[in-house]
């Protein structure tokens, strides 16, 4: 997928650890508080999808995970609300999961 480039997404070792180190600061504690109000509007999201499902009977998770998170971060890191679990068949979503299943060592 070269639209992604070589980021840290897509690239490994050496690179991938150089770049990672320059992200770290990014996760500081109080720099994740100006995030809160969008963790929870998508938090909000996830429960209401989820509970549609709380009939006792077991579910995967990990799709609804997925989509919430995509949320996260695309409203918090690039400051663009995609819709992810309003919409998990978008163009976009579709790519990045297709992406993910081709180089999964590489999502961290």
């Amino acid at each position: 997928m070269t639209w992604l480039g070589t980021g840290l997404l897509t690239s490994t070792g050496e690179k991938w650890f150089h770049r990672r180190k320059m992200l770290t600061p990014t996760f500081h504690f109080r720099i994740l508080n100006d995030f809160l109000e969008v963790f929870n509007e998508q938090a909000d999201i996830l429960v209401q999808k989820l509970d549609e499902h709380a009939d006792g009977k077991v579910l995967n998770i990990f799709p609804e995970i997925t989509l919430c998170v995509l949320d996260i971060i695309c409203e918090t890191a690039m400051g663009k609300k995609i819709n992810a679990q309003g919409d998990g068949n978008s163009e976009y979503v579709k790519a990045v999961i297709r992406y993910a299943s081709i180089r999964p060592k590489n999502i961290v």
